[in-house]
């Protein structure tokens, strides 16, 4: 495709320009980014994930340079490649879930970041699981070895990865309990898992306690400080407890109590457990999506431009499911 194609086109994007909440994302009409480098691809968006991890980006929890573009993940076709790429080719449809600057219409991608994608699937599918998927799979196969008839805790059982991941660990023969913040997101997965019951329940230990009398075998966390200390009590000696997520804070932990009680910790990027196992573990998503293991994903769809109130609903936990930009 010639330079000359993409003249004179406006590529809205989304940028903060400083830390802080979602007032910072700023729409943004900018010159078109033009032909790719060596070994990168033009990349016309068709639908961007909007993850957690991009409200951390945003509020500085992980330093980035500013200005910065958010967002990771993303669906869309190739409009042009760069030199040296030959297993991609213009108009093949492709996604990618770790490459940093998807808030926007149009970008240059590396070409490794990508990932093919079956036809049978729609790009807002796509983005709405492929991120969360790929980490609810390092959850079963990374950060825990998850064993048929294991009992499974999912602190933030409604949440994006969390819901997943508690569907996911049903289907592979686990007993599991979910707990949810409201009314809404614990109807959402009633029969969908073992047990559901509220996060915020004056006596949820007692509760999980009744239900797993000798502790969970691992625990998943992705709420944090409100939920931790029921996660302490629920897991059993010897059990996991797998930080993911920490959408009320970053937990007070107990050292001295867990290394007695001989508990393992484990959290860090869910990258390190894709290593060397990609093309399985996107292939194990997107099955999952094909034959309902995920059941009915819910999307909830925001224009590009609106990427601010999609942070605005993340923060006061107003949708369930997935989040989607529409450019």
């Amino acid at each position: 495709m010639a330079r000359k194609d993409f003249e004179n086109k406006l590529n809205t994007t989304i940028r903060f320009h400083s830390y802080g909440g979602p007032e910072v994302l700023e729409v943004e009409d900018d010159p078109d980014i033009g032909l790719p480098g060596a070994g990168q691809v033009r990349l016309r968006h068709l639908a961007i994930g909007v993850n957690f991890i991009d409200t951390m980006f945003r509020q500085g929890v992980f330093a980035v340079p500013l200005p910065s573009i958010p967002g990771v993940e993303g669906v869309g076709v190739i409009e042009a490649v760069g030199a040296g790429v030959d297993k991609l080719q213009e108009g093949q449809r492709v996604a990618y879930y770790l490459a940093p600057g998807s808030y926007t219409h149009t970008r240059h991608v590396d070409a490794a970041a990508l990932v093919a994608v079956p036809d049978d699937l729609g790009a807002e599918q796509i983005a709405a699981v492929l991120t969360k998927g790929l980490t609810a799979w390092a959850g079963l196969n990374g950060y825990h070895q998850l064993q048929p008839g294991q009992t499974v805790l999912v602190q933030g059982a409604s949440s994006g990865v969390g819901s997943l991941l508690a569907r996911w660990a049903k289907a592979r023969g686990a007993t599991v309990i979910g707990t949810a913040g409201s009314d809404a997101k614990r109807a959402a997965l009633a029969g969908a898992i073992d047990h559901v019951l509220a996060s915020d329940a004056a006596d949820l230990p007692a509760q999980l306690l009744k239900l797993a009398p000798g502790g969970v075998d691992v625990v998943y966390e992705f709420v944090g400080k409100a939920t931790f200390d029921a996660s302490l009590a629920a897991v059993k000696d010897g059990g996991t407890i797998v930080s993911i997520g920490a959408a009320s804070g970053a937990p007070n932990v107990d050292k001295d109590a867990v290394a007695r009680r001989g508990l393992k910790m484990v959290g860090g990027p869910m990258a390190t457990h894709l290593a060397g196992r990609v093309e399985q573990a996107t292939d194990d998503v997107f099955t999952a999506l094909r034959t309902g293991v995920f059941g009915e994903v819910a999307v909830t769809r925001y224009a590009l431009r609106d990427a601010a109130k999609a942070h605005e609903d993340i923060a006061s936990r107003a949708k369930t499911g997935s989040l989607v930009l529409l450019p």
